[in-house]
């Protein structure tokens, strides 16, 4: 055999060897993947955000001012503005929520949903928008969703459709901007206009 046969024959077993020793490597996230971006958003549990929100039902359509602070299971929104009765206030954590409604009073429930039906005569699906806002799907229950530059563009839980119209720089994070939830004849549109990591 030739010297440069040989020479050829030994640098395809060095690159065969190589080739198999790569391939037994974890494979990395690359930067700014749906899988990275699910993992940094999901470790975020203190937040808070403001901006405007929207309702929309075949009788009505309202708006207000929002402003929610996440603090892990702890929450406490706030719509300001129109709204019909002028505004309302919400505090809870799973299992105990309480609703202050401008010029009525004070109300308690053990759902957010249940809670805000009963007095605003619509609901916010709260426990799992906390998610959505971070443009995350809901980790209790299952979900279909796309993918729009490796982030969520239309997500469906829960009989829930959101959609994703927008996303916005805050800080160094990507986060989304405006959302547009609809379900039966209920349409609830959120524009974030400030997004805060707390911690």
């Amino acid at each position: 055999m030739s010297l440069l046969r040989i020479s050829a024959l030994s640098l395809l077993i060095v690159l065969s060897g190589c080739s198999a020793w790569s391939v037994q490597q974890p494979v990395a996230v690359p930067a700014g993947s749906w899988a990275e971006y699910q993992l940094e958003m999901a470790a975020i549990t203190d937040w808070e955000l403001s901006g405007k929100i929207g309702i929309r039902t075949p009788d009505d359509s309202q708006s207000a001012n929002l402003y929610w602070q996440q603090l892990d299971q702890q929450y406490a929104i706030e719509m300001t503005g129109p709204l019909g009765q002028g505004g309302a206030r919400i505090v809870g954590q799973p299992g105990d929520v309480k609703i202050s409604i401008a010029g009525e009073g004070d109300y308690q429930a053990s759902s957010p949903e249940a809670l805000m039906y009963d007095t605003l005569g619509w609901a916010v699906p709260v426990q799992q928008i906390q998610w959505w806002v971070r443009g995350l799907p809901s980790p209790d229950s299952p979900f279909q969703h796309q993918l729009s530059n490796n982030r969520l563009s239309q997500l469906h839980q829960d009989g829930w459709q959101v959609n994703y119209l927008r996303y916005s720089q805050h800080d160094r994070y990507t986060l989304p901007g405006k959302i547009r939830l609809s379900r039966d004849t209920l349409s609830i549109t959120l524009i974030i206009k400030e997004w805060t990591a707390l911690r």
